[in-house]
């Protein structure tokens, strides 16, 4: 369940951050992008780099990466870690380290 919200958190990120492309009239800036999945999916605690609030147990990084198909475009990419502490009674607690990323080329 928790690799399904961040991975959902990681998609609806990416389609803001193409819907808000560089060419855009607003251009949507890391910062957006990162608390647009930190908000998807508030039950993971996430932290990014410049959003408000306590830091969390995850991770998430928002960049604008060279399209290798297309030179002259730029994909929205959104990469979000997250530590999952597996707690099973029979078991050895252990943590799962988890990683969700979504890749899109910007539509404006």
């Amino acid at each position: 369940m928790s690799y399904n919200s961040m991975s959902s958190a990681a998609e609806e990120a990416v389609r803001y951050a193409v819907a808000n492309g560089p060419n855009s009239p607003n251009p949507a800036d890391a910062k957006t992008i990162e608390g647009i999945a930190v908000a998807i999916a508030p039950q993971l605690h996430l932290s990014c780099t410049g959003c408000t609030g306590n830091p969390g147990s995850g991770n998430v990084t928002a960049t604008w990466v060279t399209d290798a198909n297309l030179p002259s475009r730029q994909d929205a990419k959104v990469v979000i870690t997250y530590d999952y502490n597996l707690k099973i009674p029979w078991m050895k607690k252990a943590t799962l380290h988890l990683t969700a990323t979504s890749q899109m080329m910007a539509s404006q």
